[in-house]
């Protein structure tokens, strides 16, 4: 974009706006609005802004946003954006008054008073979108071996209630979360042992199928819940883990490196004894090499798991790069409503702070980054809160308390400014 010289500045506001629903997020079906400038404002509807300017004065512009029932970016509460530095005194006029709130100026309106000065950087264009952050590509590695359905526990925190299966409740939280972020994440489901898996060794108990029951892609969600077993299903099998995990990663290391990779682990115990060669270690290296080389991190999810046996899984927490805050490294669950929550938090954890930046700014060193209200610096790298060019003028990614704040609020606005003249 190159800058133009122009006898009103322009104002030039990206909105970039991620719909969330109690910790839930929506696809965004914001317009695109192109404003002109002038000494009238003109205004759009549905997500655009109001932009006034006059020579020498400043410029806001206002977002606004409404969530509908599937968390789609549509049109009502307000967002003011930051109004644009001047600097320079007061113009200054001459005239005399000839009735009480009336005043006569002698001089041309049209030009710049004397004592007058530009803006040491002034808005280049005028124009508002509203995009969605990159979606991250989640895999669920599910445990559905025969403690699953043969081991029940409570679903609603109602003592009234009958309990049920823990496959029951697992496949009732997936239903929701993928429905939930089916805009924002695309998910994928490994399942471990296979679908069929019987009782016995001889009958596959311990036997996973090669690649993954459901690809990872986008909206989801119905593929999700046609590629598991239903929820009343009598899941069987031992609890190969290790290979479930090494399948898993295999298939996540075929997606394009460069956007963000995730495994969510959900298990209700340890690795099956009986399990010929399934090994802890070897499942442990496993998820240390797919952090650490591959940049795939792995949340570890425990359905009720005995204490006597949650050893294996908090160490994968640790070996997987993201284990709970808190002295419990895997996130134990010990009801349906706390499975719920967890994996409702995990999903919403790998939500993306990477935003597109369309298009490209003319003048970088001048590009600048609002959350809230307040500005975002730029930063050497994602040790620091901020955001950092991942590639350079067309991509930025928002770090630490920056990212933790766009998942909270849903918006992020983008500067574009140059110098005048």
């Amino acid at each position: 974009m190159t800058p133009i010289a122009l006898s009103h500045p322009r104002a030039f506001a990206l909105l970039l706006a991620l719909a969330s629903a109690p910790l839930a997020c929506g696809d965004s079906n914001g317009q695109t609005s192109g404003l002109s400038a002038g000494t009238q404002p003109t205004t759009a509807t549905a997500g655009s802004a109001t932009t006034e300017t006059t020579a020498g004065e400043t410029v806001s512009s206002t977002m606004s946003e409404t969530t509908d029932s599937e968390g789609t970016a549509s049109g009502t509460g307000t967002t003011t954006g930051p109004v644009v530095p001047t600097t320079g005194p007061e113009p200054t006029t001459t005239g005399t008054t000839t009735e009480p709130g009336t005043s006569t100026t002698t001089g041309d309106p049209s030009s710049t008073s004397v004592g007058t000065t530009m803006p040491d950087k002034i808005p280049c264009d005028s124009e508002e979108t509203e995009v969605v952050p990159v979606p991250p590509s989640v895999l669920l590695i599910l445990d559905k071996s025969g403690s699953m359905s043969m081991e029940k526990w409570d679903h609603d925190a109602k003592p009234m209630t009958a309990d049920v299966t823990r496959w029951h409740s697992l496949h009732q939280v997936v239903e929701g979360v993928v429905t939930m972020f089916d805009a924002m994440v695309h998910f994928g489901v490994k399942l471990y042992p296979k679908i069929d898996a019987g009782s016995f060794v001889n009958v596959g108990a311990c036997e996973v199928t090669p690649g993954v029951e459901v690809p990872i892609a986008p909206m989801n969600a119905a593929g999700v819940l046609a590629g598991i077993p239903t929820v009343d299903y009598e899941v069987l099998g031992g609890t190969p883990m290790e290979t479930g995990l090494k399948r898993g990663y295999e298939y996540l290391k075929t997606l394009d490196a460069s956007q963000q990779r995730f495994a969510i682990l959900v298990a209700d115990g340890e690795i099956s004894d009986t399990c010929q060669g399934e090994n802890f270690l070897e499942a442990q290296a496993a998820v240390e090499e797919a952090f650490g080389t591959f940049d795939i991190a792995t949340y570890v999810v425990g359905i009720d798991v005995d204490p006597s046996t949650s050893e294996q899984l908090a160490t994968l927490a640790i070996a997987g790069g993201k284990p709970k805050p808190g002295p419990d490294p895997f996130y134990q669950t010990a009801n349906q409503n706390e499975l719920q929550a967890a994996i409702q938090q995990i999903v919403k954890d790998t939500l993306s702070c990477v935003i597109a930046v369309d298009p490209a700014p003319s003048e970088p060193e001048l590009f600048e980054v609002w959350i809230d209200g307040q500005p975002v610096p730029n930063v050497a790298s994602c040790d620091e809160d901020g955001y950092v060019w991942s590639v350079p003028h067309t991509e930025v990614t928002l770090c630490g308390s920056a990212c933790d704040l766009l998942k909270e609020t849903g918006k992020v606005q983008a500067l574009y400014f140059c110098n005048p003249g």
